[in-house]
């Protein structure tokens, strides 16, 4: 042999089956999320809500707003078609294929003959009439020319070394390949051939699952016996493991087959094989000599079995990943079934043939498969005797799971080439040979259309939840209700259910449902016992639970919050520091395509409310972040109005009223709730006239809301009406500071107190004055009585103050249309000495232009 390429494949082999182990990892921590992921979908709820500003005939009063509160239900997606398992199955395949080919040139000529045997028989299921090419030649050719090659190599010339052989094997199947991918004319064709030929590599599995089946009692063989000085007691310790580990396998095929409940940590058909697999391996050579397979055998143990390993694994890691469960449970049926006759056999064979020789103290266990009283072959036959008995009292259940799978793997292939009158054939296909299929009937209820369809949607997840216990199809199951309408049923699909006893996504769901039907304790309970894999889900609606319940029980300062930067919790808790009159934290990661989501922009509302709240200056910024991408236009007026109260609510009354305005002027016929907004404003700041007046305009726009009503009879019942605005002490603050700053520090103080708020005339215009000391532009004086006009149009004084600003300036003709509007505020002789002095300042200015 060519050693360099002996050695390349006796390292390539094992690395496969490490390959396959990590994928088997993968898969059963992974399970079917890739295929069928949770999603979550948030419905958002108002909450009305007292925005207190002022208190009105002895109770309190204000805006009555409605904050946004998010509750989360966990619910599936849609079936995705993943096609990276298909290749890596595939390459299993290919890899047993190759290496298996290889293996038997070097095998005795009847064993060449049994080993070709099965090989053909797989090249006859890979059924490649389905590509429509050179049927059946196609077939014929590919068994011929493996014969002809394998039998030269085997019979003919058997000194041909060891890379000629890979070599021409890898260029026979490589040239299979190339007419399989070019010759047929549609899509995928080499996953065609995989999926209609899966049932040749599941015989391969299902005769190295059973080759390897009494394996693991080999091994508590030697490791009970092996080094015991006294053979009896190695006897009575085998005996004991052995009779253990044949219940186990008995226990596990009776709760494969429903008759019992069993769930004991990674006692599963899995487990059982891994083991057998090392067992086997490590049990290879002496096994081997007793099954008279003869030549070079060892290419079997070193090149074939690891191979064998890694495709079984493969088939198993592909059917969890792309929830393929009839694939799945037609291998753990054989995995248990072998394991049980082969467990069994073995184990009383052992005792038979070994217990005189231990009571001896003779070891024993290197003789293990010759054993001197009861031959092997005759205790393998009656193994196999059982299974096939297994197999016939499942009524061939193994069997028909496998072609349910099989047409599973043809339907989901055919969704994802968007031909959907055949996946829905192939579906039904597998449903008809596996009542319960999991991907099958999930996708047939996906995909129902018609009115008949759609009633069978509750009959298809039944159908999986009578296959097994399945947390998606249980949650799908409820959904279904939920959609309905039917709280009851949907309330009860999970009360009942197996899977709320330890599936977090089940019992979030759950608590919802019971909070739906007013049983807030329950929705307690199942929130908090969902806090596992779906706490960042049920974290937010015990917060959302917490508002409602908020005036008898308040949990929310008891629960430790694991996900407390989760958008959902964040909102939720808003809002009940909104309602508690306390002040949260805001903080907020900005998207960076700046595409601006429902929950952020509910949050950004919630937080707005807040009148609590020193760093709004953060929420502004993060608003005008999202304000300035025309992504979010349509969440323009809504995003306006949380600005407008966030202004207001800071104390930046200018700002908050002259927001209110453009959300008012960006829909004029739906600016109804806006104008009460700015009545209850115009309120709280003393302005009765604009008070009326935007109230007047409210009813105009067609709001009747009942806030807005029962404001109105609180107004007719106002006997000493005390309103007032009031910004006096942040003036006097300034004033105090000023020795401490510089004149520009001093003058952007005196900037920000007359740009605050306008309703409080003698102090915006005592900031003015008190600026216009200092050496500014007046140009200053001017935009800053401009701005406050535009929120507060109704004072005289302003009005005086702006016309001789606009004197100051020249702005002759602004000035003479404030004029006008002063002449409809006050009397005539004050607008007559108003214009006196302002042509007076004109006249001067003009003089000293001269000059």
């Amino acid at each position: 042999m060519n050693s360099t390429t002996f050695n390349f494949l006796k390292y390539l082999s094992p690395t496969l089956a490490a390959f396959a182990v990590i994928w088997f990892g993968y898969a059963w921590f992974v399970g079917d999320e890739l295929t069928l992921p949770w999603q979550v979908e948030s419905t958002f709820k108002t909450r009305p809500f007292l925005l207190e500003y002022f208190q009105i005939n002895g109770k309190p009063g204000g805006v009555v707003v409605d904050q946004l509160i998010s509750w989360q239900k966990f619910r599936t997606g849609e079936l995705q078609y993943l096609v990276w398992p298909e290749k890596l199955l595939l390459i299993s395949i290919v890899a047993v294929l190759v290496l298996g080919t290889l293996s038997i040139t070097y095998l005795d000529r009847f064993s060449y003959f049994i080993f070709s045997g099965i090989v053909v028989f797989c090249f006859i299921q890979l059924r490649l009439e389905e590509l429509g090419v050179a049927d059946p030649y196609l077939s014929y050719g590919l068994i011929g020319a493996f014969l002809l090659l394998t039998y030269y190599f085997q019979a003919i010339n058997k000194k041909v070394s060891v890379l000629v052989r890979l070599i021409g094997i890898l260029l026979l199947y490589l040239t299979f390949g190339l007419l399989v991918n070019f010759l047929p004319n549609m899509d995928y064709p080499n996953l065609v051939v995989l999926s209609f030929g899966m049932v040749g590599p599941l015989l391969w599995t299902t005769l190295f699952i059973i080759f390897i089946a009494g394996d693991n009692i080999f091994s508590l063989f030697k490791l009970t016996t092996q080094g015991e000085s006294k053979g009896k007691n190695g006897l009575l310790h085998f005996g004991i493991i052995g009779f253990v580990y044949v219940i186990l396998v008995s226990l596990l095929f009776m709760e494969k087959n429903e008759d019992i409940e069993l769930n004991l940590y990674l006692i599963e058909p899995s487990t059982l094989l891994i083991a057998s697999m090392i067992s086997g391996y490590f049990c290879f050579d002496p096994k081997i000599k007793t099954i008279n397979v003869s030549g070079d055998t060892f290419v079997l143990k070193d090149w074939l079995y690891p191979a064998l390993c890694a495709m079984t694994l493969g088939v198993l890691a592909y059917a969890e990943i792309t929830a393929n469960s009839s694939l799945k449970d037609a291998i753990e049926w054989v995995i248990i079934i072998s394991h049980l006759a082969f467990g069994a056999g073995f184990f009383v064979y052992a005792l038979i043939n070994f217990t005189p020789a231990l009571f001896q103290n003779i070891q024993v266990w290197h003789i293990f498969f010759q054993g001197p009283r009861t031959p092997m072959l005759t205790v393998r036959l009656f193994c196999m005797i059982m299974v096939v008995g297994g197999f016939l009292y499942l009524e061939y259940r193994p069997y028909y799971m496998a072609k349910s799978g099989q047409y599973t793997m043809l339907a989901s292939l055919a969704e994802h080439i968007d031909n959907d009158l055949l996946a829905d054939q192939y579906h039904k296909q597998s449903n008809y040979f596996e009542f319960y299929n999991y991907r099958s009937n999930y996708a047939l209820s996906q995909k129902a259309k018609t009115e008949k369809e759609k009633e069978e949607i509750q009959e298809r997840l039944v159908a999986i939840l009578r296959g097994g216990e399945n947390p998606k199809a249980r949650v799908a199951y409820s959904n279904h209700f939920d959609e309905k309408g039917d709280l009851y049923r949907t309330l009860s699909s999970l009360m009942y259910s197996k899977e709320v006893e330890y599936d977090d996504k089940v019992q979030n769901n759950l608590g919802l449902a019971h909070y739906k039907y007013q049983n807030y304790d329950s929705a307690f309970k199942y929130f908090r016992e969902s806090l596992g894999g779906g706490a960042f889900v049920s974290e937010g609606n015990l917060a959302a639970l917490n508002y409602d319940v908020a005036a008898q029980v308040d949990f929310d300062t008891t629960i430790n919050y694991e996900y407390q930067d989760n958008i959902h919790l964040k909102l939720n808790r808003q809002a009940l520091a909104n309602a508690q009159g306390q002040s949260l934290l805001f903080s907020i990661e900005l998207r960076a395509d700046t595409l601006l989501t429902r929950e952020q922009l509910f949050y950004l509302y919630n937080a707005a409310l807040s009148r609590q709240r020193e760093d709004w200056k953060v929420v502004d910024d993060a608003i005008q972040y999202y304000q300035s991408s025309p992504k979010n236009a349509v969440y323009n007026t809504f995003l306006l109005t949380a600005q407008s109260f966030l202004y207001y609510n800071s104390g930046q009354v200018n700002k908050g009223f002259r927001t209110l305005e453009s959300v008012i002027s960006s829909n004029l016929s739906a600016a109804g709730f806006p104008y009460y907004i700015k009545a209850v404003w115009a309120f709280d700041q003393g302005q009765s006239d604009l008070t009326v007046e935007s109230i007047n305009n409210a009813k105009k726009r067609g709001f009747d809301a009942e806030p807005l009503n029962e404001f109105m009879e609180d107004l007719k019942f106002v006997t000493d009406f005390d309103q007032t605005a009031d910004i006096s002490q942040q003036l006097k603050g300034v004033q105090a500071e000023k020795a401490e700053l510089s004149e520009a520090e001093y003058q952007q103080a005196l900037i920000r107190v007359a740009e605050t708020n306008a309703f409080d005339v003698n102090t915006t215009l005592k900031a003015i004055e008190l600026l216009n000391q200092t050496e500014i532009d007046s140009q200053v004086e001017y935009d800053l009585l401009r701005e406050a006009l535009e929120v507060n149009r109704k004072s005289t004084d302003l009005w005086e103050a702006y016309i001789y600003s606009c004197a100051k300036n020249n702005f002759t003709a602004f000035g003479e249309t404030a004029l006008d509007q002063l002449s409809e505020l006050a009397d005539q002789q004050k607008v007559a000495e108003v214009r006196s002095e302002f042509e007076q300042i004109l006249e001067e200015k003009t003089t000293f232009q001269i000059r």
